[in-house]
């Protein structure tokens, strides 16, 4: 286990119900409040008792909607001027990642100077940020947890969806109320729940710990079973709780404190929803089984240690045997609760693998993509065939 400094500064308020204190949790940081959200129908109800709770606390609501699936740049920085301009104390989102990820980049670009691409992908870190709280109404992402935001950069050629990494942007404050993700269509759930499943896989195909591969796992085979009961139970709160919290869990970073991390995953996958705008975990689900096939070989003993434990596969015989039977096990998961698992589903051809390869090795800033996988373009590309 190497060093590490791990620290999670968001305040979380956990309940049915809990929605009505975000005026309190608001009001610690002005008195100026911009709501921020996809203005979608689904919202009518919430919002009303959003903003109730914030007048109730003596808060002047300001609102920007628009916010779509990959948030755009374009819309973050017109955000961070309404910001400027009306001297927001903080900003509230009110949805789902992309309404999230959305807050916390504009938040960010509000007091800091320059281009955003100057701050993405490790390149330049400020402290500067103003405070961010967040209403989770999916769950999935794990975006309230993170100090990530990935967005879209729509204001140049080639369209890219690129990293934010900064700590300043983490929430000061998450609303997490389970019922609140009851209403959403089961593939939008299963999709937000396999993306928390990817964001543990980050982890625990890289480390080598035991304390940290049998969290891992726990994480991973409670989702799964969690995933199979929503759909027959979709308003049971119990099971959205705990999809809730696997999520929040899973990006967290506690899962891979002391261990190395990938991401050679998300990369991959990033450009083909900037591109088709299918929903991420969805095509996450795509995604992990071909990295898996392509590169179980590499980390054999644990591909083998994921088959006989979460997958509850063993074929007798040799690792290379149990890890293919795993692979199989999973991808067959997926199928059966209706996810996808082949890129023809979604409308992928071969002529796109070669541009999304390339995206995905400049989203990660790197000729390799993945800490522990460094794949090449011509090996992403294989991934993706694989996938197809």
């Amino acid at each position: 286990m190497v060093d590490f400094t791990f620290c999670v500064p968001t305040r979380f308020v956990f309940g049915k119900g809990s929605v009505v204190k975000v005026g309190e949790e608001a009001a610690r940081y002005g008195k100026r409040i911009l709501i921020h959200h996809d203005g979608g129908d689904y919202l009518l109800a919430l919002l009303e008792e959003v903003r109730r709770s914030l007048w109730e606390a003596g808060l002047e609501v300001f609102e920007l909607s628009g916010v779509v699936s990959s948030p755009r740049l374009s819309l973050v920085l017109k955000g961070a001027e309404l910001c400027r301009k009306e001297n927001i104390d903080c900003i509230l989102a009110v949805g789902g990642g992309s309404v999230m990820d959305s807050a916390k980049a504009m938040a960010f670009m509000a007091v800091n100077e320059g281009d955003f691409t100057e701050y993405v992908s490790y390149r330049r870190q400020s402290e500067k940020c103003l405070p961010v709280g967040c209403v989770v109404t999916l769950s999935g992402t794990g975006s309230e947890v993170s100090n990530t935001a990935m967005i879209v950069d729509d204001t140049r050629d080639p369209i890219i969806k690129r990293p934010l990494f900064q700590d300043a942007i983490r929430f000061r404050f998450a609303i997490l109320d389970p019922s609140l993700t009851a209403s959403l269509p089961i593939r939008q759930t299963l999709s937000g729940a396999f993306d928390a499943i990817t964001h543990v896989m980050e982890h625990y195909f890289c480390g080598d710990s035991e304390l940290q591969d049998r969290l891992c796992e726990a994480v991973i085979i409670a989702t799964m079973n969690n995933m199979r009961a929503v759909i027959d139970r979709p308003e049971d709160f119990e099971i959205r709780a705990e999809l809730q919290m696997a999520a929040t869990l899973a990006n967290s970073g506690l899962l891979g404190v002391g261990g190395p991390s990938d991401w050679a995953i998300h990369f991959m996958e990033n450009p083909i929803t900037t591109a088709t705008h299918q929903p991420h975990g969805s095509t996450l689900a795509i995604i992990v089984p071909a990295w898996m096939r392509y590169c179980f070989g590499r980390n054999l003993k644990k591909h083998a240690g994921f088959a006989r434990r979460v997958m509850g596969v063993d074929p007798g015989g040799t690792d290379e045997a149990a890890a293919i039977a795993g692979i199989d096990a999973f991808e067959d998961f997926l199928a059966k609760i209706g996810l996808p698992t082949r890129l023809s589903q979604i409308g992928v051809t071969p002529e796109q693998f070669a541009r999304f390869a390339r995206l995905a090795a400049e989203t990660a800033g790197k000729d390799r993509v993945g800490a522990i996988s460094r794949l090449t373009v011509p090996e992403i590309i294989e991934v993706y065939k694989l996938a197809s």
